[in-house]
């Protein structure tokens, strides 16, 4: 049996690219601009408390509470830096 290497790979809000390869999965921040790559990012970075889950405490892998509701701030490289 062939060892594939797929590469899928999904932008969502405020530029995260998310992308699955030899079965692992890959979080990366991308300029909202240009598109490179700014930092490596894990599920603990992007996770959001929904509001209609007020009442339910979620916690991240390392037990803190998630507090975020909203998306992550638009993020630039320094080439593309907005002021």
């Amino acid at each position: 049996m062939a060892n594939l290497n797929i590469k899928i790979g999904i932008e969502i809000s405020h530029m995260i690219r998310i992308e699955k390869r030899a079965g692992k999965q890959i979080i990366t921040e991308i300029c909202d601009t240009c598109k490179c790559h700014i930092q490596n990012l894990d599920i603990d970075d992007i996770m959001v408390k929904p509001k209609s889950l007020s009442g339910v405490t979620l916690k991240d892998t390392k037990g803190n509470e998630v507090v975020r509701t909203g998306p992550r701030p638009k993020c630039y490289c320094m080439e593309c830096k907005h002021d």
